[in-house]
């Protein structure tokens, strides 16, 4: 009981994610300062601003339902906190099973569609309209993604990311088999988490704050909150899946390589976020269906005939 206590509350659950989710954060807004030549927050800044949320009045317009509102964010960082217990670190994860994937699979799109909520729910143009981009979003990069993350599954014979990460040890890491496959998976998580050039549903010159525009106090620092988190899920994922050393170095190395890993992805994204500008919804969409998903499929056609 008490072991099952600590991986729930303490490694790798709530603490260590919250922790994570303040890191990710902090670091991805000094780097892309950085990109900027901007002098970026100090370490303590997510802290503080999840804080200062804390204290102010939680308000929504007329009209919108309270219940809804409240529920949403919980639901969502119930299901991100639950993927990130399933997701290996470095090798080490006590609640692995086989078909763990598919299972995180489903708990990170529930962020997503709860976003289209509620935006619906708020009874603001802004909010509606960003909602409403958030699911034409979803439908576009939504399919690439889970081709991407089945590439790797369908290499190893097996739906269990534990396992997927131990074969690495043997056949080395998949992204040097699967290169179109990671791309799109890092593809899909910017979609996924909304961040530039794919913030379409949050665009801040045209819908404001999108889904959110009529959120703030607590409700707004727990979406935030989500929204950290499911971005450190997504990078320990593809980590995972595409790039595990874990059974390859030495034991004593594993854990430092996995979060250097880690802080490399947090690199590219906030790289992406720096460079690329933001596309429409009809760009993306084009893209999506003419573009990712065509290469998605050439790429799980190549590892099947890999296996073959």
């Amino acid at each position: 009981m008490a072991e099952s206590l600590f991986y729930l509350l303490i490694f790798p659950g709530i603490t260590f994610q919250l922790v994570c989710g303040w890191f990710f954060e902090w670091f991805d807004r000094k780097l892309q300062a950085r990109f900027q030549r901007r002098v970026g927050p100090r370490w303590f800044q997510p802290l503080a601003d999840l804080l200062k949320l804390f204290s102010k009045e939680d308000l929504l317009p007329s009209g919108a339902n309270e219940f809804a509102a409240a529920a949403l964010p919980l639901i969502s960082l119930g299901a991100v906190l639950t993927a990130g217990v399933y997701v290996p670190i470095a090798g080490f994860s006590p609640a692995s099973f086989e078909g763990d994937l598919i299972v995180i699979i489903f708990l990170l799109s529930v962020p997503t569609l709860a976003y289209y909520l509620a935006g619906i729910i708020s009874a603001g143009i802004y909010s509606v309209l960003g909602g409403g981009r958030s699911l034409l979003q979803f439908f576009s990069y939504e399919v690439p993604l889970l081709i991407a993350l089945s590439g790797p599954a369908v290499m190893a014979g097996t739906w269990s990311i534990r396992e997927i990460s131990s074969i690495q040890a043997e056949m080395g890491p998949f992204v040097l088999f699967q290169p179109i496959g990671f791309i799109l998976a890092v593809v899909g998580l910017i979609g996924k988490l909304k961040r530039s050039p794919l913030d379409i549903p949050k665009a801040k010159s045209e819908v404001v704050a999108g889904s959110l525009t009529e959120f703030g106090g607590v409700k707004l620092a727990i979406w935030n909150t989500v929204m950290n988190i499911q971005a450190v899920v997504g990078i320990f994922l593809l980590v995972n899946l595409y790039s595990s050393w874990s059974g390859i170095v030495a034991p004593v190395l594993a854990v430092p390589v996995f979060f250097l890993e880690s802080v490399l992805m947090i690199f590219v994204l906030s790289a992406a976020s720096a460079v690329f500008a933001r596309l429409r919804i009809d760009q993306l969409a084009g893209l999506g269906w003419k573009v990712l998903v065509p290469l998605a499929l050439l790429q799980l056609l190549v590892v099947i005939l890999m296996g073959v």
